[in-house]
């Protein structure tokens, strides 16, 4: 078990976070992220992948780490592949694996790696004011769920607003669940967040 939990944690390492995820502005390089709610505070660093996917499309890698009130810790390492789908105009889709290395709270303390899959998406509301909203769904099976888990769900929807060039406000709303084995099923977070996110160049 130990082994395995390491052997997550390499992967993470060099896969490429959690989320409240969404596809960021096109013009966006390297950024930090701080979000918060009643329960749960979430860092996140975003950086271009140096991987492109079929078509020449970009791909991004998104670390994070999340400490919850119950002493839930999560770190995590999402790589997102543009999709470059014209299905609307100010629509963009993003599609990849995310990895999660969590000790979690529960009966017991519970280690749980999981590589889930999933999809976010941000569409631009008011481009001359910066606004878009922004949603995202991932799912880890549970043939890629290791450790006291069977499966792993996470959802967010939110709306973002652009303060300045480099600083943008985010809130939003984020369900994320982990089914457990022999316990409670463990929801880390079930509740509004809001926060900030900084261009770093």
């Amino acid at each position: 078990m130990k082994y395995g939990l390491a052997f997550g944690f390499l992967l993470l390492l060099a896969g490429g976070a959690l989320h409240a995820q969404e596809p960021r502005p096109t013009n966006t390089s390297t950024a930090i992220e701080a979000m918060g709610g009643n329960s749960v505070l979430q860092l996140r660093y975003l950086s271009p992948s140096p991987w492109e996917a079929t078509g020449g499309g970009r791909s991004d890698l998104d670390y994070g780490f999340l400490l919850s009130e119950n002493r839930d810790i999560i770190g995590s390492a999402a790589l997102m592949f543009h999709t470059n789908l014209s299905v609307a105009p100010g629509l963009t889709i993003n599609v990849g694996p995310q990895g999660y290395l969590a000790l979690l709270s529960g009966l017991n303390k519970t280690d749980v790696f999981a590589v889930a899959f999933g999809v976010d998406a941000r569409y631009m509301l008011l481009p001359r004011w910066g606004i878009a909203a922004f949603g995202s769904a991932f799912y880890s099976p549970g043939v890629l769920t290791f450790g006291s888990a069977h499966n792993l769900y996470d959802f967010t929807a939110g709306a973002e607003v652009q303060f300045t060039p480099r600083l943008a406000g985010l809130a939003g709303y984020r369900w994320l669940k982990f089914t457990t084995v022999a316990e409670p099923d463990v929801r880390v977070q079930n509740e509004v967040f809001a926060g900030l996110r900084w261009r770093l160049d």
